[in-house]
Order: C-alpha cells, then sequence, then structure tokens
C-alpha cells in the first residue's frame, strides 16, 4: 500500500468564540463564525514490515515505536487507534504549517485528521458531519478535555461558516460571499504570532468557571449576537464597506473577549494590537482560547508595510480562506 495522507486546515475564528463550550450553549445559545486558513496538519500513514520489530510507529515532536496501541504516551494516538481498533503493523507521520498550541485550533484538527486517515484505512468514508461529532466525541468525552466544539467543525468542513450549537448537535450555515469580498478578505488576512505558546485547556479553565457561574454571560450573549450581525454584514456587496465593518464588529468582540478571564491577554499581548491598529490595521483578534498564540489582523494592503514595521521583528503571515477541509493525499 502506498503513503496515505490526510490534509486537514486549521482555523481562525471571527467571532462567537468562548460561546461554544457545552457549558454555555446546553443553556443558551451558542454560535461561531470563521473560515478555515490554508495552514494545515498533514498526518500519514503507510504499512509496516513485520521484521522490523514493533507493530506501530508514530513521529511526531518526538518518535514511539511500541508493540501495543496501550504503550502509545500520545493521547490522541492511544485513544484513537484503540476507539477505532486499528490493526498492527503502520507507521504515522505529522507535520504542520504552524506551530502548535497557537489559537488556531491545531490539536482539534489532528485529530480530524487522523480520524479521516484511520477511516480511510479502514474502507469507512465518513460524512463531514460524522467526521467533526467523531473528533468532539473523542475529545470530549474519551480525552476530558477543556474544548469547545468549533474547532472540529471547521477543520472537518472547511470554507467560511456560521455554526449554531444546540443539545448535542450543530447546525451549519454557509456564508455567501460575494467574489470581490472574498478576495478583499484574503488580501488582507495576517497572522501574527505573540511569542507565547499556551495550553487552551489550561486558559478556558477560569472562562468555564465564569460561565457556570453565571458570571460571564452578558458578555457571552453579545459574542453570540456578534455572529448574526457579522453574518450579514460579509453577505454585502461592497467590499470596501464590508472589510471596514467587519472589522469594526472584530474589535468589538476582541475587546468583549478580554472581559471572560484574566489569562485571555496580558500587557504585551495589547500592546501587539495598539501598535497594529495605529499603523492602519482595521481590526482584529487573538485566536482561540487566548493567553498567546497567534493574533489575526485585517490590515489593508497599502498598510501592510506600515505595520510590519510597527510590529519590528514579529512576521505578518497571509493567510487565505481553505474551502476543502480534510481530505485524503495517495501518493
Amino acid at each position: 500500500m502506498s503513503l496515505i495522507t490526510s490534509r486537514t486546515p486549521l482555523r481562525v475564528s471571527f467571532f462567537g468564540g468562548g460561546t461554544d463550550y457545552p457549558e454555555y450553549f446546553r443553556q443558551y445559545r451558542g454560535a461561531v463564525l470563521g473560515t478555515a486558513i490554508d495552514k494545515y496538519v498533514y498526518t500519514s500513514a503507510i504499512r509496516l514490515e513485520k521484521f522490523l520489530g514493533y507493530s506501530y510507529r508514530l513521529a511526531y515532536r518526538q518518535i514511539e515505536e511500541v508493540q501495543e496501541i496501550s504503550e502509545i504516551q500520545h493521547p490522541v494516538f492511544r485513544v484513537a487507534l484503540d476507539f477505532l481498533k486499528i490493526e498492527k503493523g503502520w507507521n504515522f507521520g505529522v507535520l504542520t504549517s504552524l506551530p502548535s498550541r497557537s489559537g488556531l485550533g491545531s490539536s482539534s484538527s489532528f485529530t480530524v485528521g487522523l480520524l479521516k486517515l484511520l477511516g480511510y484505512i479502514q474502507g469507512i468514508h465518513y460524512t463531514r458531519h460524522d467526521l467533526a461529532a467523531l473528533a468532539i466525541h473523542l475529545e470530549r468525552e474519551l480525552l476530558c478535555e477543556n474544548v469547545g466544539v468549533q474547532d472540529q467543525t471547521h477543520a472537518a468542513y472547511g470554507s467560511l461558516n456560521r455554526y449554531e450549537f444546540h443539545g448535542d448537535d450543530f447546525s451549519i450555515y454557509p456564508v455567501r460571499l460575494q467574489h470581490a469580498v472574498r478576495d478583499a478578505i484574503n488580501a488582507s488576512m495576517f497572522l501574527v504570532h505573540t511569542g507565547v505558546q499556551r495550553y487552551a485547556s489550561e486558559v478556558v479553565q477560569e472562562q468555564i468557571a465564569n460561565t457556570k457561574e453565571a458570571r460571564i454571560i452578558k458578555e457571552l450573549d453579545h459574542l453570540y449576537e456578534l455572529t448574526g450581525q457579522a453574518h450579514r454584514v460579509l453577505e454585502g456587496q461592497d467590499p470596501e464597506t464590508v472589510m471596514t465593518e467587519v472589522a469594526a464588529l472584530l474589535n468589538d468582540g476582541w475587546l468583549t473577549k478580554r472581559s471572560l478571564s484574566k489569562a485571555i491577554s496580558s500587557p504585551e499581548i495589547d500592546e501587539i494590537y495598539a501598535a497594529a491598529m495605529s499603523a492602519g490595521a482595521l481590526g482584529g483578534k487573538l485566536c482561540g482560547a487566548g493567553g498567546g498564540g497567534f493574533f489575526l489582523l485585517f490590515v489593508p494592503p497599502h498598510a501592510r508595510a506600515n505595520v510590519q514595521v510597527a510590529l519590528r521583528d514579529r512576521q505578518l503571515i497571509p493567510i487565505r480562506m481553505d474551502d476543502s477541509g480534510s481530505s485524503i493525499i495517495l501518493s
């Protein structure tokens, strides 16, 4: 059998982050609006020859060579291979476009991509809905991670969508973009790294506690309302108007999100955002749970050079929307 690879996009969440936790949306209304991007997690598999002396080989940040699934240290590999009853004799490898623990949903993208890959190995062609739901079950129920449920859906479906969360399920509402608006967004989206990597599960602990104790319901309600407002704006006709209004909503959402927990921002993070805005960025937000990782910035082409100068040695990384979702590549 040839090399099999799943390619799964990372994501940027524009609006609604924080409302995609069951602690909130099982009692209130939850929704997110965001897009998969052209940065990916690649997970590959190839058959192992029996004489090598081990039954499973895994190469990620470290290398594992084991006989039994129960010996695997990597929790997602271990649980996924066990849950799907993957037979012995496989060599797995993982490569990423951008560093993990950066607010781009890389952990869930890896989970979705691994499940897509293992399904292909077993002759199972998961629907996008099944793939997202299975990844959510693995992360939240089997691994007991403090994760929301937007990253898995973005990774499985791709594209720019609004997701509504209700009970144990979700609904998808594609954003109908004019081609000129799409081009304007793709020409203006950039990532800039804060220099801090963090575990999202740890950062959101205070936020989840505040949610359970109803301390931040007003703020989360506002973040939910922004998803609907932004959806309507994004389907507008004039690219310049859309960009200006969406950027203003992004700024509104970021200021609200900062109030959910003391762990979300820091003076250093605030300084990065202030420098970019003063140099011509239209708006932006910290990606993911907060505490570090990447900032998403909307920077019009004419302001890119000034913003880059203001950010000094922090690189502006251009990104574009991805429409493919998790897919299989054969070689």
